[in-house]
């Protein structure tokens, strides 16, 4: 079921690549963070916004039950949570100043210098939450999918 999800969900797994890249590029293109500029590539918004519509999608397109429904969410944001993930250790690692080494993206004090010991524990942290988060948001997606197109028969 597993490898059926990760089938599922290619294209949500290709946007959020290609969010995390843009988000990684932000600062290194010179564009300050600020709460307008860190709003553009949100990972964490896509992976809401995705785990709801392919919650939504995953009973009538993908045959999925219901916890099928939360593996789909989950996966979902287990991938966005890697992404997240690696792009803090390749910024930590090669000391460039990105999005995701920013004292708000860490959810640490305005100011804090964000480093292995402080960056490390919070993206732990949301490895496990944000997953359970994306599977809760896949099935209000699914509670929601009468809404969706094609959906009443």
């Amino acid at each position: 079921m597993l490898a059926a999800a990760f089938r599922f969900i290619r294209l949500p797994i290709v946007l959020i690549a290609i969010w995390t890249i843009g988000r990684f590029s932000m600062n290194l293109a010179g564009v300050a963070y600020s709460p307008r500029s860190n709003a553009t590539f949100s990972v964490v918004v896509l992976t809401l916004i995705t785990s709801i519509y392919y919650g939504a999608l995953s009973k009538s397109v993908g045959n999925f039950s219901w916890l099928g429904t939360a593996m789909v969410g989950g996966s979902i944001g287990f991938v966005a949570q890697v992404c997240i993930f690696a792009a803090t250790i390749i910024s930590l690692a090669g000391g460039l100043d990105t999005y995701f080494v920013n004292w708000d993206a860490i959810n640490a004090t305005e100011g804090t210098a964000v480093t292995w010991a402080n960056a490390l524990p919070s993206r732990a942290t949301g490895l496990v939450i944000n997953v359970v988060l994306a599977a809760a948001e896949a099935c209000v997606g699914r509670l929601l999918a009468g809404l969706a197109p094609g959906s009443s028969k």
